[in-house]
């Protein structure tokens, strides 16, 4: 994987030498000019060094893995880079402070003269020792007869199917793994009726998709619901008992408002033991155990863990089938392989998905079934080798190519079981631009959920992305992520309404293969479970549940580019010179370390979560910043040097202030720094408050793409709806008034139709009816609208919106009917009427709203009659919540779903399709929340025996699911 290495510096290199930066340096001496001449000169002969170099390494491709000659030469030739890197970043710092200093009195120019002709000086010195060193490797390759071995490397061809990108949200992973059957009776088993805590197992040897499976489920909404807390736990062979104790109260405590109980990581097993019977006191929970290898881990769990009588679940993966056996009786799956057939349609899906009828082609057939048949029947063996084959050529020669490197990887990993390898060549078979990319998310901890929008941030912040063909850097990141995903690098865990990818994950197997490329090409080093390991040379650092103060040498943080820690306690020194990304998010500090802003190269700055209370003026001097996280901090204010910050792409400044999510004002954001609408890079602005200074400049911001904006007045409209107009890029708005009272006038705003997705307006509406140009958002796929006070009905003008997924109505609408007619909403999903105190009736007529799946009614007061055709029409819907509804509303539901569960019971006797179908009309999940005696309490008005109550925590939880506000979290 070296090569991606050098396809980033060459790229890196061409950027340096570009026309920006001769620019910048048109403010240096006389001597610094001579001085830079001779620097560009020698970049430019170690680019064309390395770009022989590269191609060398994609020839050779996988078969330079066990030549220890070559190895060794590889390894110099790594570190040589690395220096290089060095030097190129310190040179980029070089011209932007001399072009800062430009500005300047010629008497300060001058001081800085001396030091910055030394600097440069040094800079030349130590280029041209690289190319003698260069020069050097070349030498020695043709000494040693370093060359490649004797076949063709079957490295990706560069086709590129156009619609790739996109094909990542039309995949139906029941399809891939073929789980639907099994899915189902998991499902039916963790949430039986049996009281007693089940072990379920789920078995089969590697490759058969049981993680995937369990998976699927348990991140299921109806086990997010049935059950009160979930745990998650990867075990493998190599486990502690208190680190799985610990990691379980993580589980369950991470999104409570409290956070992480502190100090668990030096609590003894005691105390840990305590905190988890005092919490699952009367709670129905579940535990996931994945990849158990040994009977000992229940053994020693079993005990531990509160055994109440609430119907919990703990369900083991494993490929033993002796832990298999530690299960309830019938609570048993095993998985077997497909058949023959069943793998050979699996394939051709993947293979040919491109193709209408998805057949196999007679003049590959041979060779197809030949490759097919080294998956050995495995699921997932056949998917990432039929999404491999996919990118390729329809060609004889092409798929020859692809088995002759199967048959190279069987037969020279015999260490490898066969998904290793089948991983390892599809991880070899990726190309330069997408490499870096992949080895980057093994730096998160095990099983954990990667958010889009944060990968996408920090791949830029790393420089792995640049901008393609009018593509945004973002834009082009997203495409890779898609392709990763399509090659089955990533699995998909969560997508948004609208099917866009919104978590993924890394494949276990996948993550021991990149741990071990990276740690061995210095790429990162992972630090978990308090273990300290060697640094070495390595570029990154990624800190996992360390509950130790880790120490580095000078050397190391010098080499450093990015440090991200996750539950884990800081560092004493910052003397991180070079850093990228730095990401603390959730660390327990409550300042910055000065010497962060030292660091002249720093593109990621992540607090999120912390309670850091202020940001020092001194963050100007953070020039390549492109992402600031200050989500979900004590800070309220930013200094005016924020706006300095002239490659600033994304700026998040917003908390919750009122965690139950009931107030006009439940979010607050920040005061806008003087001169932040200057800043033309910015794509993001979240949580901005309105000013009269700000809104009059809110016009040069035209490249916005997501903006949140509060506190909005009246007499604002008018310029942020001209702002607003030639925002054409804008996919994602949102509008706070600075009161429920403030009405404003939008009906003059325009705004383009072609981009916007998302849109929230959470204020009063000056003439009580939705603007005109709601009629135009044809690619809205989210609307929210809060407290509009709209006095018409506005369902006819919503359902125009043809791509519309989801909608939230809270005090939205003053009138007493709302009917959705047949046809209407399409495709929408997900429906949430809140806090509707007016509103007497609903009525769904059969053919509106075909697909939703889920129906939230909450505090609608007057609504006492149970919505006509809610059981009768909606026949997709996964789930009903209700919450605080009228007593008589609940129990006319209820006595109507117990009519229908009876009818159903006496009409399935005839087993018609027909009578089958209206079974399926009742949700599976309906859930009711509601408080008495100042206490709440949740009870299922399908199964009467599922009733609990819910802490405070729990019940915030339950709000922020209940509001949608997984993106904001």
């Amino acid at each position: 994987m070296a090569e991606a290495l050098f396809f980033f510096l060459i790229q890196k290199i061409t950027s340096v030498l570009g026309e920006e930066a001769l620019k910048q340096a048109s403010s240096l001496f006389a001597q610094e000019v001579t001085l830079l001449t001779q620097v560009r000169s020698r970049m430019s002969q170690i680019k064309s060094e390395f770009e022989v170099i590269k191609a060398f390494l994609s020839y050779i491709g996988m078969r330079k893995d066990n030549n220890l000659v070559l190895e060794a030469w590889v390894k110099q030739v790594r570190d040589v880079a690395f220096e290089v890197e060095d030097i190129l970043d310190k040179y980029t710092y070089l011209l932007a402070d001399q072009h800062r200093r430009s500005s300047r009195s010629f008497i300060i120019k001058t001081f800085h003269h001396s030091s910055n002709f030394w600097a440069w000086n040094e800079i030349a010195t130590q280029l041209e020792e690289i190319l003698n060193r260069l020069h050097h490797l070349r030498d020695m390759k043709d000494r040693y007869g370093i060359k490649t071995v004797e076949g063709e490397s079957s490295n990706s061809t560069d086709e590129r199917d156009q619609n790739l990108a996109q094909s990542s949200h039309f995949l139906d992973d029941d399809e891939i793994v073929g789980i639907k059957t099994n899915k189902k009776l998991l499902v039916q088993w963790l949430t039986d009726k049996e009281p007693k805590r089940t072990i379920i197992s789920v078995c089969g040897m590697v490759g058969l998709g049981k993680t995937t499976l369990v998976s699927k489920v348990y991140r299921s909404k109806i086990i997010k619901v049935h059950f009160d807390c979930h745990a998650w736990i990867s075990v493998s062979q190599t486990y502690l008992v208190d680190d799985l104790l610990r990691r379980i109260v993580g589980e369950f405590f991470k999104d409570k408002e409290g956070g992480i109980p502190q100090h668990i990581d030096t609590m003894s097993r005691t105390g840990i033991v305590e905190i988890l019977h005092d919490y699952l006191q009367n709670k129905r929970y579940v535990i996931i155990l994945d990849d158990v290898w040994s009977t000992d881990v229940w053994t020693a769990l079993r005990d531990l863990i509160v055994g109440n009588n609430c119907a919990s679940r703990v369900v083991v993966t494993t490929r033993n089938q002796k832990v298999a056996s530690l299960a309830a009786k019938n609570r048993v799956m095993k998985l077997e392989p497909l058949s023959s057939e069943e793998a050979w349609s699996l394939f051709c899906r993947k293979a040919f998905w491109k193709d209408r009828e998805r057949k196999c082609p007679p003049v590959l057939e041979n060779q197809a079934k030949e490759i097919m048949n080294k998956c050995e029947c495995l699921p997932l063996a056949i998917v990432a080798v039929g999404n491999l084959l996919s990118l390729r050529h329809k060609k004889e020669l092409e798929w020859k190519k692809v088995l002759d490197d199967i048959n190279w990887e069987l037969n020279n990993s015999p260490e490898l079981d066969l998904m290793k390898r089948i991983f390892a060549l599809s991880l070899k078979d990726l190309p330069e631009y997408l490499k870096n990319c992949f080895l980057y998310c093994g730096i998160f901890p095990e099983d954990y959920l990667i958010k889009r929008k944060k990968l996408i941030r920090l791949w830029i912040a790393e420089g792995f992305i640049k901008e393609r063909r009018r593509r945004t850097m973002e834009e082009v990141a997203e495409d890779n992520l898609n392709e990763l995903i399509h090659r089955c690098m990533l699995q998909i865990v969560e997508r948004n309404d609208f099917g866009r990818v919104r978590a993924c994950k890394m494949n276990a197997i996948m993550r021991e293969l990149t741990l071990s490329i990276s740690e061995k090409e210095d790429f990162y080093v992972v630090c978990e479970n308090s273990e300290t390991s060697s640094l070495g040379e390595a570029r990154r650092l990624s800190v996992h549940r360390c509950g130790n103060t880790i120490q580095l040498s000078e050397r190391n943080m010098l080499h450093l580019r990015s440090l991200i820690l996750f539950d884990a306690i800081i560092f004493p020194k910052f003397r991180f010179k070079l850093l990228r990304v730095l990401d603390m998010q959730g660390a327990p500090i409550e300042s910055l370390p000065h010497e962060v802003f030292d660091m002249f190269n720093l593109y990621y700055l992540g607090l999120r979560n912390t309670r850091i209370r202020k940001i020092s003026k001194s963050i100007k001097r953070l020039i390549n910043l492109q992402t600031l996280d200050l989500a979900y901090t004590k800070v309220k204010k930013l200094p005016d040097g924020v706006a300095e910050l002239k490659s600033l792409r994304h700026l998040f400044v917003h908390t919750i202030v009122d965690q139950t999510h009931k107030s006009f004002n439940y979010f607050c954001g920040f005061p806008a720094p003087k001169g932040i609408c200057d800043l033309k890079d910015l794509h993001t602005l979240q949580g901005v408050e309105a000013s009269k200074e700000m809104i009059r400049h809110l016009k040069k911001m035209a490249q916005l793409r997501s903006f949140r904006i509060m506190k909005v007045r009246g007499i604002h409209c008018m310029e942020l709806s001209a702002a607003i107009e030639k925002m054409d890029r804008l996919h994602k708005l949102d509008i706070w008034a600075s009161e429920e009272r403030e009405a404003l006038d939008l009906g003059d705003m325009s705004i383009s139709s072609s981009h916007l997705q998302k849109l929230t307006l959470r204020a009063q509406l000056k003439h009580k009816v939705l603007p005109s140009w709601f009629c135009s958002l044809n690619n809205l796929t989210w609307l929210r609208l809060g407290w509009t006070g709209l006095q018409g009905d506005p369902l006819p003008i919503i359902s125009k919106l043809p791509s519309l997924v989801f909608l939230l109505l809270l005090k939205a609408y003053d009138g007493h009917k709302l009917c959705f007619q047949e046809g209407w909403f399409p495709k929408l999903k997900d429906l949430r009427l809140l806090d509707m105190d007016h509103l007497q009736h609903v009525e769904i007529e059969k053919g509106a709203l075909t697909k939703l799946r889920q129906l939230n009614l909450v505090r609608c007061g007057e609504l006492e009659e149970v919505p006509n055709g809610i059981v009768e029409h909606l026949t997709k819907l996964e789930m009903l919540f209700l919450e605080e509804m009228p007593e008589e509303f609940v129990r006319s539901l209820r006595s109507k779903i117990h009519g229908k569960l009876e009818e159903s019971v006496i009409t399935l006797r005839s087993k018609t399709q027909e009578d089958c179908t209206r079974i399926l009309h009742i949700p599976p999940v309906i859930t009711h929340i509601f408080q008495t005696d100042g206490r709440w309490y949740r009870e299922s008005l399908r199964d009467p025996s599922l009733f609990d109550s819910l802490n405070q925590d729990e019940y915030i939880a339950m709000l922020r699911e209940e509001m949608d506000l997984k993106e904001e979290r």
